[in-house]
């Protein structure tokens, strides 16, 4: 085989393995349901592959946990998602633009008729009722898409953040935080989770801050509001990650607490209907 040819039967061979997933695992028993789960089927997740060297193990790990149903939603099938198609459209980390080519410069929009189309669609899915996530580069996305108004800094940091608890009786914080007990500085503990070179986040309405990187929440970490009929949420850091899973490697240790953040987010963002189990 020529180069060409190992290229295009190797990038075959990813696609064939991340394409599907069957998920047949039920954590919760038989009878019992927790979040994402109703009476007749799973929250179902489209997980985004902006190409193939998209990192998507960790995502795999806790949806599996979490007994979610997900398939994948490569690049060039983006513009054919239709509301129905999933519940939920996960965003992954790395660097790419839905609806730009990202450069150095935000205000630079530099966008392909393929970008536009296909942002439009993910407008379209988010405003017919599906909730969209994203996750670090994801969280960009969600912005650049308008589905969360904010402005983004670009900050570099790298390793263990405490996520400040901004608004508690979000859904998205409820499964997650513990009161300072004790404490006369603080009600709720803060939140470690990784984080790698994710945005601050500065949304427009600050009551869509759920955890902010500083005690006076002007440093958004996780933003969450509607769009249309639907539901976005932007999250700086990778709640996904164990804590010691800074890049590539999987390793076999359990979910850190902060993971319950994606998966709270991912339920929210998904719509009432699914919130009406137990949160663990």
């Amino acid at each position: 085989m020529v180069p060409s040819e190992i290229s295009k039967a190797s990038e075959q061979s990813k696609r064939k393995i991340t394409r599907d997933h069957v998920l047949l695992w039920n954590p919760y028993g038989e009878g019992n349901r927790g979040w994402g789960m109703t009476a007749s089927r799973r929250l179902k997740v489209g997980l985004y592959l902006n190409d193939t060297n998209a990192n998507l193990e960790k995502f795999v790990r806790c949806l599996k946990q979490w007994n979610m149903a997900f398939e994948s939603v490569w690049k060039d099938d983006l513009h054919r998602l239709a509301p129905g198609d999933v519940d939920v459209l996960l965003l992954h980390g790395g660097w790419y633009g839905i609806d730009r080519k990202p450069a150095q410069d935000q205000g630079d929009v530099r966008a392909t008729e393929e970008n536009i189309r296909d942002a439009e669609a993910v407008r379209n899915f988010a405003r017919s009722g599906g909730g969209v996530v994203g996750v670090c580069c994801g969280a960009y996305n969600v912005v650049w898409l308008g589905l969360v108004e904010a402005e983004i800094s670009r900050m570099a940091g790298v390793g263990m953040h405490q996520l400040e608890v901004a608004d508690a009786a979000h859904p998205i914080a409820r499964d997650v935080i513990q009161r300072a007990e004790g404490r006369t500085d603080r009600e709720w503990l803060p939140v470690p989770c990784l984080r790698v070179n994710g945005p601050i986040l500065m949304p427009k309405d600050k009551g869509q801050m759920i955890f902010s990187y500083d005690w006076e929440q002007r440093l958004g970490a996780v933003v969450a509001g509607d769009f249309g009929k639907g539901r976005a949420v932007a999250m700086s850091p990778h709640p996904e990650m164990g804590e010691n899973e800074i890049g590539r490697e999987l390793r076999e240790e359990p979910l850190m607490p902060a993971s319950k953040i994606l998966r709270s987010a991912l339920v929210w963002s998904a719509g009432d209907q699914w919130m009406d189990g137990p949160a663990s």
